[in-house]
C-alpha cells in the first residue's frame, strides 16, 4: 500500500501537469479576456502545489517536484499542437477534459487512500478544481453563442 506521502505526491504531480498545460495554452494567446481568465485557473494550480507541497514538507515527506515522464510527454504533445492552428475551443475541450479527469483522479487516490485529516485538506482543493470545470464551461458557451 502506498502511503498518504506518495499519494499526496502524486496528486503534487497532477498539479504541476495541470500548471504545464494551462502555461502552454496561456502561451499560445492573444491578449484576451479568454487568457485572464485562463491566468486566473493558471494561478490557482500553482497555488494548489504550493499548498501540497508545504503540508507534505512540513510533515515529513519528501516534495519531488516537475511533472515526470507522463507530464513531459503530455506537455511536448501540447506544444506540437500548437505548431498548427490555435483554436479557443479546442483548447477549452482539452483543458476541460484534463481538469476532469485529474479531479477524478485526485478524488479516487483521496477516498481510497488518505486519512480523515488529509482529506479534510484535498477538500478545498476540490472544490476550486469543480469551479474550473464550471469556469471552462462557461467559457466554452460563450465561444459558441
Amino acid at each position: 500500500m502506498k502511503s498518504s506521502f506518495e499519494i499526496l505526491s502524486q496528486i503534487l504531480m497532477g498539479e504541476h501537469i495541470a500548471i504545464d498545460q494551462y502555461q502552454a495554452y496561456i502561451d499560445a494567446l492573444p491578449a484576451s479576456p479568454l487568457r485572464n481568465h485562463l491566468v486566473a485557473i493558471l494561478t490557482d494550480h500553482k497555488e494548489h502545489a504550493t499548498r501540497l507541497a508545504y503540508f507534505i514538507q512540513t510533515n515529513g515527506g519528501h516534495v519531488q517536484e516537475g511533472t515526470g515522464l507522463g507530464g513531459m510527454i503530455a506537455g511536448w504533445k501540447t506544444k506540437l499542437k500548437h505548431l498548427r492552428e490555435n483554436e479557443p475551443l479546442a483548447m477549452l475541450e482539452a483543458l476541460y477534459a484534463g481538469e476532469d479527469q485529474g479531479l477524478a483522479k485526485a478524488e479516487e487516490l483521496s477516498a481510497s487512500h488518505l486519512s480523515a485529516s488529509e482529506q479534510e485538506i484535498m477538500a478545498g482543493i476540490f472544490e476550486d478544481e469543480r469551479n474550473h470545470l464550471k469556469q471552462l464551461e462557461r467559457l466554452r458557451e460563450d465561444l459558441l453563442q
